[in-house]
């Protein structure tokens, strides 16, 4: 039995890392073999405000979709476990929790100018998570206007949580001497050798096991689905939670043909929903039995 389940572990543990390197592999593959279109010299500036907003709203929409589904598992949890646990949750879909700030520093960035920039964002989901822990559990009840309620709601949190970012911002840069802005050119560019690419294979373990658990926490409510339809509804949650919709702000300001601007500017889409099929076939194939 001992060996059975060591064998157990280590068949997830394989499958978790070859999740990662299969979806991270396509992101990779375009930014690597393939020329970007190019971007208009004067894109709208009304469409950059637009999708920016959207773009952050959908972070929003995306946590609660996530707490909703799976809002048994967190009432077990007392309140300020739960708070930390869905923002870490939040943070390492999102590859903020660790990912980000350290290919940072591994690019270049100074480390104490990405502390300057991590803290806000660490500030914000923390916002977030306690807006939606303490708020959603009351409006749930509620079944008239429901969506209507959800819709202000999400609002009001996309609000609460742009103003937290920005108070951070600026309370840091009143606390601490300013920063000499950042040169591009001393950050690493493409093509990217081996001190970047591994740490970027190794470091994207963090979505891959955040993507695994929230499959885990919200899988109750997708039975009625295939797991072809389950991955991409995961791989739909991580495109909100990620901001990929950016990828539709890309493709339209920029110039050539729509397919190949679509394959190219929407890399993140393909990574994210490769790795949200892979997901629910690897843990329907191997994690079910461990989990059970």
């Amino acid at each position: 039995m001992k060996i059975l389940m060591q064998r157990d572990y280590f068949v997830i543990v394989v499958t978790t890392v070859l999740t990662g390197l299969i979806a991270l592999s396509a992101h990779v593959a375009i930014l690597s073999y393939f020329e970007p279109p190019a971007i208009k010299t004067d894109p709208y500036p009304y469409l950059i405000e637009v999708f920016a907003f959207l773009i952050r709203f959908a972070i929003v929409v995306g946590a609660i979709v996530i707490y909703l589904c799976s809002k048994e598992h967190w009432a077990r949890i007392k309140l300020p476990y739960r708070i930390i646990l869905f923002a870490m949750l939040l943070m390492a879909l999102s590859e903020q929790l660790f990912r980000v700030p350290f290919m940072g520093i591994i690019s270049g960035v100074p480390w104490a100018y990405q502390a300057r920039l991590t803290i806000p964002v660490y500030l914000g989901y923390l916002t977030l998570s306690s807006v939606i822990l303490l708020s959603m559990p009351i409006l749930s009840k509620e079944t008239r206007f429901r969506l209507l309620k959800y819709a202000a709601f999400a609002v009001l949190a996309w609000a609460l949580v742009f103003c937290v970012r920005k108070i951070s911002q600026h309370t840091i840069a009143l606390l601490l001497e300013p920063m000499p802005a950042l040169e591009a050119s001393k950050l690493s560019q493409l093509p990217w050798g081996m001190n970047i690419m591994v740490p970027a294979y190794v470091t994207f373990i963090e979505p891959v096991i955040a993507s695994f658990i929230l499959f885990y926490l919200i899988r109750d409510k997708l039975n009625a689905f295939g797991a072809l339809t389950n991955g991409l509804i995961i791989g739909a949650i991580l495109i909100a939670i990620h901001g990929g919709i950016d990828s539709i702000m890309l493709v339209s300001s920029s110039e050539g043909n729509t397919f190949y601007r679509l394959f190219y500017y929407g890399q993140f889409v393909w990574e994210y929903l490769i790795l949200g099929i892979l997901t629910t076939y690897s843990f329907e194939r191997f994690w079910k039995k461990i989990v059970h």
